[in-house]
């Protein structure tokens, strides 16, 4: 991953925008298709289950027809004229009732017929111990005589219960009843009726009543998954192969080249299976053009993307160039003194911005150059001389030596010591050029300075310096730590009026190296570097020398190092973090040196 950005943050901005761009549209073409996918399979599953439902319907339809074939027969055996011309027939050898019981018995059975013929109904038999009447006779000949016969006989012991009867993919199924005489509860045997359902007929009009596709096939099976109806189109070989692939409501079934949206169900109140079937070639073609057209459409859209935005990269590119070139231009001071207006003067877009605002940069740093360096070098050079010739280094530290003899001769320590700090400090001062110095030259100068202040106040003043021998190679700006310890004097000891505790501590916190500056007898304000920084609060004093440390300190390692100010227990804390490289130490482990004049003092904790 590291890798990447790095070879990222290395290509060119064209290629940086046209990867942006690329990675977008490709997210969006990626969440467009999967969105399309997700469209197409929620409206296939829509669109299953309303031909599911349109051809279930048709289930319901076929159903209902079996049951007004059997209230047909209910009708017909129950019929107050059947049931009297039957009667008449058993009863009477009378030639002229036989006939006018004959007639009346087709009128009523003709009548029933019309009234019942839109279900599917062939034809209506009524057989009695004279004759037989049918509705039509041309029909009732075709049907195989051993299956009229069989049904008859199932009939018998039905006691006028409803028998149906089907052999294999016959034309009609067979409802025969036992006629028994209804008057004084007798229930006498007066003859047997048939009716004859063309299921063919039956199942075409109740598909065409609940499904607008054309070409539906139909199958019906009995509890023992013997055929009972298959379309015309579908051979036995078929049928069978669809009624055991058949497993789930419904589903998309192949054979013989083709797709079929396939359902099954059972006929209710029966104990009847069915698979409905209708081609679905058409519809699946449809559907993969529909799909084939949005995806190519999500492609076409995808390359004209790439290809307008990689014309609009360029073009912005190249702006971004021509300003490039002309800063490299102008690196090589090859720019006319006066930058001449050109097409980006007058634009107000953000390169137009760029381009202008480089020009007046431009203008404004040739005639610096021209005219304000030179004179701030002069001025510069002025000053040096003048504080050259104000002091002599030299003759300033011959005349310290001088005191410095005297009191020895004298027996002067403290005159000694006072002499010999000060020169220090003030060699360090004159002498010292570096941007950076090594933490233990830093430290050397801070027990100078507080040796002569030691001097000074006497045993009011207790300092130590803890120095971690792993810490004194460290860079530091120079005069860092000492205008600390001479602010925590100058504020410790005004407000003290007995001893006052300082403490320089240096030690590592996890990478950072710090170093503390402690004392007792005055407050940090919170905030204090922040409100000095942003003119809340007026400098008083040292206020000047706290930003100049904490910027020093920013402009030479970064702004996640500097100076912090917090306050802890009865001390008021100075904190400076630094950058630490590690360095072998060459005295073993870290053991604090307390300077003279003070108490062991044990760093516990590093506020802010």
């Amino acid at each position: 991953m590291e890798r990447i950005r790095k070879r990222f943050n290395n290509t060119s901005l064209k290629n940086k925008l046209l990867s942006i761009i690329l990675m977008s549209a490709a997210v969006i073409l990626a969440c467009s298709l999967c969105g399309s996918y997700l469209c197409t399979m929620l409206y296939n599953e829509l669109l299953f289950k309303t031909i599911a439902g349109n051809l279930a319907v048709s289930s319901y339809s076929i159903s209902e027809k079996l049951r007004n074939i059997e209230t047909l027969s209910s009708s017909i055996i129950s019929d107050p004229t059947v049931q009297e011309q039957l009667t008449a027939l058993r009863e009477s050898d009378d030639a002229i009732v036989r006939s006018n019981a004959n007639r009346r018995l087709n009128a009523i059975l003709l009548s029933h017929y019309e009234s019942f013929k839109s279900n599917g109904l062939a034809y209506i038999a009524l057989y009695n111990d004279t004759f037989s009447n049918c509705t039509n006779w041309a029909l009732l000949s075709k049907t195989d005589p051993g299956m009229v016969r069989t049904a008859r006989d199932n009939a018998a012991p039905g006691s006028g219960a409803v028998t149906w009867n089907y052999r294999g993919r016959d034309d009609y199924m067979l409802l025969t009843r036992n006629v028994l005489e209804i008057d004084n509860l007798t229930f006498s045997h007066l003859g047997s009726l048939m009716i004859a359902l063309d299921l063919d007929k039956a199942v075409t009009d109740s598909n065409r009543a609940v499904t607008l596709y054309d070409g539906s096939r139909y199958i019906i099976t009995d509890k023992d998954n013997q055929i009972l109806y298959a379309s015309d189109s579908l051979s036995d070989g078929d049928a069978a192969y669809f009624m055991d692939h058949s497993v789930r409501p419904y589903q998309l079934l192949s054979a013989n080249g083709h797709t079929y949206f396939s359902v099954i169900g059972t006929l209710p109140h029966y104990e009847y299976r069915y698979v409905s079937l209708i081609p679905f070639d058409s519809i699946e073609t449809s559907l993969k053009l529909a799909m084939g057209l949005m995806v190519f459409g999500l492609f076409l859209g995808f390359v004209l993307v790439v290809f307008l935005s990689r014309g609009l990269v360029c073009y912005i590119v190249k702006q971004f160039n021509s300003l490039i070139l002309k800063m490299q231009t102008f690196r090589e001071d090859k720019l006319p003194p006066t930058i001449v207006e050109d097409e980006y003067s007058l634009r107000q877009d953000e390169l137009g911005k760029l381009h202008q605002q480089f020009d007046q940069m431009a203008d404004r740093i040739q005639t610096l150059v021209k005219v304000n360096y030179v004179n701030e070098l002069l001025t510069k050079d002025a000053r040096l001389k003048a504080l050259e010739s104000q002091i002599n280094p030299h003759f300033l530290y011959n005349t310290l030596e001088s005191i410095n003899s005297m009191a020895k001769m004298n027996g002067n320590t403290a005159i000694t010591q006072m002499v010999s700090a000060l020169g220090n400090l003030l060699r360090s001062n004159l002498s010292h050029h570096e941007s950076l110095v090594p933490l233990s030259y830093e430290l050397e100068l801070v027990e100078s300075y507080m040796t002569i202040q030691k001097i000074r106040f006497e045993d009011r003043l207790i300092y130590e310096i803890h120095a971690s021998p792993s810490l004194m190679d460290i860079s530091i700006p120079p005069l860092t730590i000492q205008p600390l310890v001479e602010n925590a004097i100058h504020y410790g000891m005004e407000e003290m009026t007995d001893e006052c505790h300082i403490i320089v501590d240096t030690f590592l916190d996890g990478g950072l190296a710090v170093i503390q500056v402690k004392n007792e007898g005055s407050y940090f304000e919170p905030g204090l570097l922040e409100k000095l920084a942003n003119r809340e609060t007026k400098p008083n004093g040292f206020g000047i020398g706290l930003l100049n440390i904490n910027q020093r300190i920013q402009i030479l390692f970064g702004d996640a190092y500097g100076l912090s100010l917090c306050n802890q227990d009865s001390y008021a804390v100075a904190s400076i973090t630094l950058p630490y490289r590690p360095k072998p130490p060459e005295g073993g482990e870290e053991i604090p040196n307390t300077a003279a004049g003070g108490k062991r003092h044990v760093q516990t904790d590093n506020c802010g």
